[in-house]
Formats: structure tokens, C-alpha cells, sequence
């Protein structure tokens, strides 16, 4: 079996809108994706604020190399750059199957100590790749079912949230599967 991690980085094409302190689409995004990422045994982290994705993905190599080609086509994605791909002998976030977790202080202190003015993964080096998903790695989950109310609410037509509050999600295999609605959708 041939393991490998990889992170990266893409902008949401989505406009946000908050409930409840969650981005209703992000929480959409991984209520979904549940079952499609047991299937396809990936595990991994991903972190979004100021409509933009961070992901770390777990799994054999041919699984997250399909899923990244998957994502490259999704309409949801743009500015997708690949920030880093290496083997791995064991999964490290093999126990985070679909956890929620917000990291906004965690985060602020990793941007203080990158130097960081606001969260810009596109600027990363790959140590600082390495840095946020040791970041993650200790992250706390989150009730899921406040995710899974948030993901269950629809947005009033051309509602726009006034905030921008990021949210961390931990996940197996977050965007694992696709189906007619494309790959968030689940």
C-alpha cells in the first residue's frame, strides 16, 4: 500500500453566508461528503476562511490523486495549487473521521507567528504547510449536531453573511465522492 499525504489550497467560488458561526456551505460540504469518504478510505483536515480552502488528505495514493483530479473540475474551486505531496508510512489523523472543529484563536496565533497578516495558504512555505497541519492535528471536535442543523438550513435568496468567521474541519476523506451534484454535494 503506498500512503501518501497531500495539501493544498483553493478559493471557493461560493459566496458565504454564516449560521449559527458556520459557513452553511462548508457545513453542507462535509454533512455530505460523510458517506462518499468511508468508501474511499481518506482521511484528513481541512481548514476555510476568507473563502479559502486549506486541505490535508490522507490515503492510498491513487485515491487522493483521483479525488485532487475530481476537485480540479469542480465549479466550486478556483486557484487550485497542490502545496505539498509526500509518502507517509501511517495516517496521523486516521481517528478524525468527519469531526468540526473552529480554530480561530489557533489559527490567529499561527498567522502571528508566520508572520502572517491574514490567512493566505497560497504564501505558504512547505514548513509552514508542515506547521498548520500540525495545527490541526490537535485541534478538538465540535458537536456535530450543530453541524449537522447548520448544514440542514438553506440560505435566504442572495444572502450574504457579514461574517467571515473560519471554521476547521476534520474529516476522512473530506470530498471523497462525487455524484450528480459534483463533489461537495455528495
Amino acid at each position: 500500500m503506498s500512503l501518501v499525504r497531500l495539501c493544498y489550497v483553493s478559493r471557493a467560488t461560493f459566496k458565504p453566508y454564516t449560521v449559527d458561526g458556520m459557513d452553511q456551505q462548508v457545513a453542507g460540504i462535509l454533512s455530505q461528503s460523510r458517506t462518499n469518504n468511508q468508501k474511499r478510505d481518506l482521511v484528513g483536515a481541512l481548514y476555510y476562511a476568507n473563502g479559502v480552502f486549506f486541505q490535508c488528505l490522507e490515503g492510498e495514493e491513487s485515491a487522493v490523486s483521483h479525488l485532487l483530479e475530481r476537485l480540479r473540475q469542480d465549479s466550486r474551486h478556483q486557484d487550485l495549487q497542490v502545496l505539498s505531496k509526500t509518502p507517509i508510512k501511517v495516517r496521523e489523523f486516521q481517528d478524525w473521521e468527519m469531526k468540526f472543529a473552529m480554530l480561530d484563536r489557533e489559527i490567529r496565533q499561527f498567522m502571528r507567528e508566520q508572520q502572517l497578516g491574514k490567512f493566505d495558504p497560497y504564501k505558504f512555505t512547505p514548513a509552514m504547510t508542515e506547521a498548520l497541519v500540525k495545527v490541526l492535528l490537535a485541534a478538538q471536535d465540535v458537536d456535530s449536531e450543530r453541524l449537522e442543523s447548520v448544514a440542514g438550513q438553506l440560505p435566504p435568496p442572495q444572502a450574504v453573511s457579514v461574517f467571515r468567521q473560519p471554521v476547521f474541519l476534520l474529516m476522512a476523506g473530506f470530498l471523497a465522492g462525487a455524484s450528480v451534484v459534483g463533489i461537495f454535494g455528495g
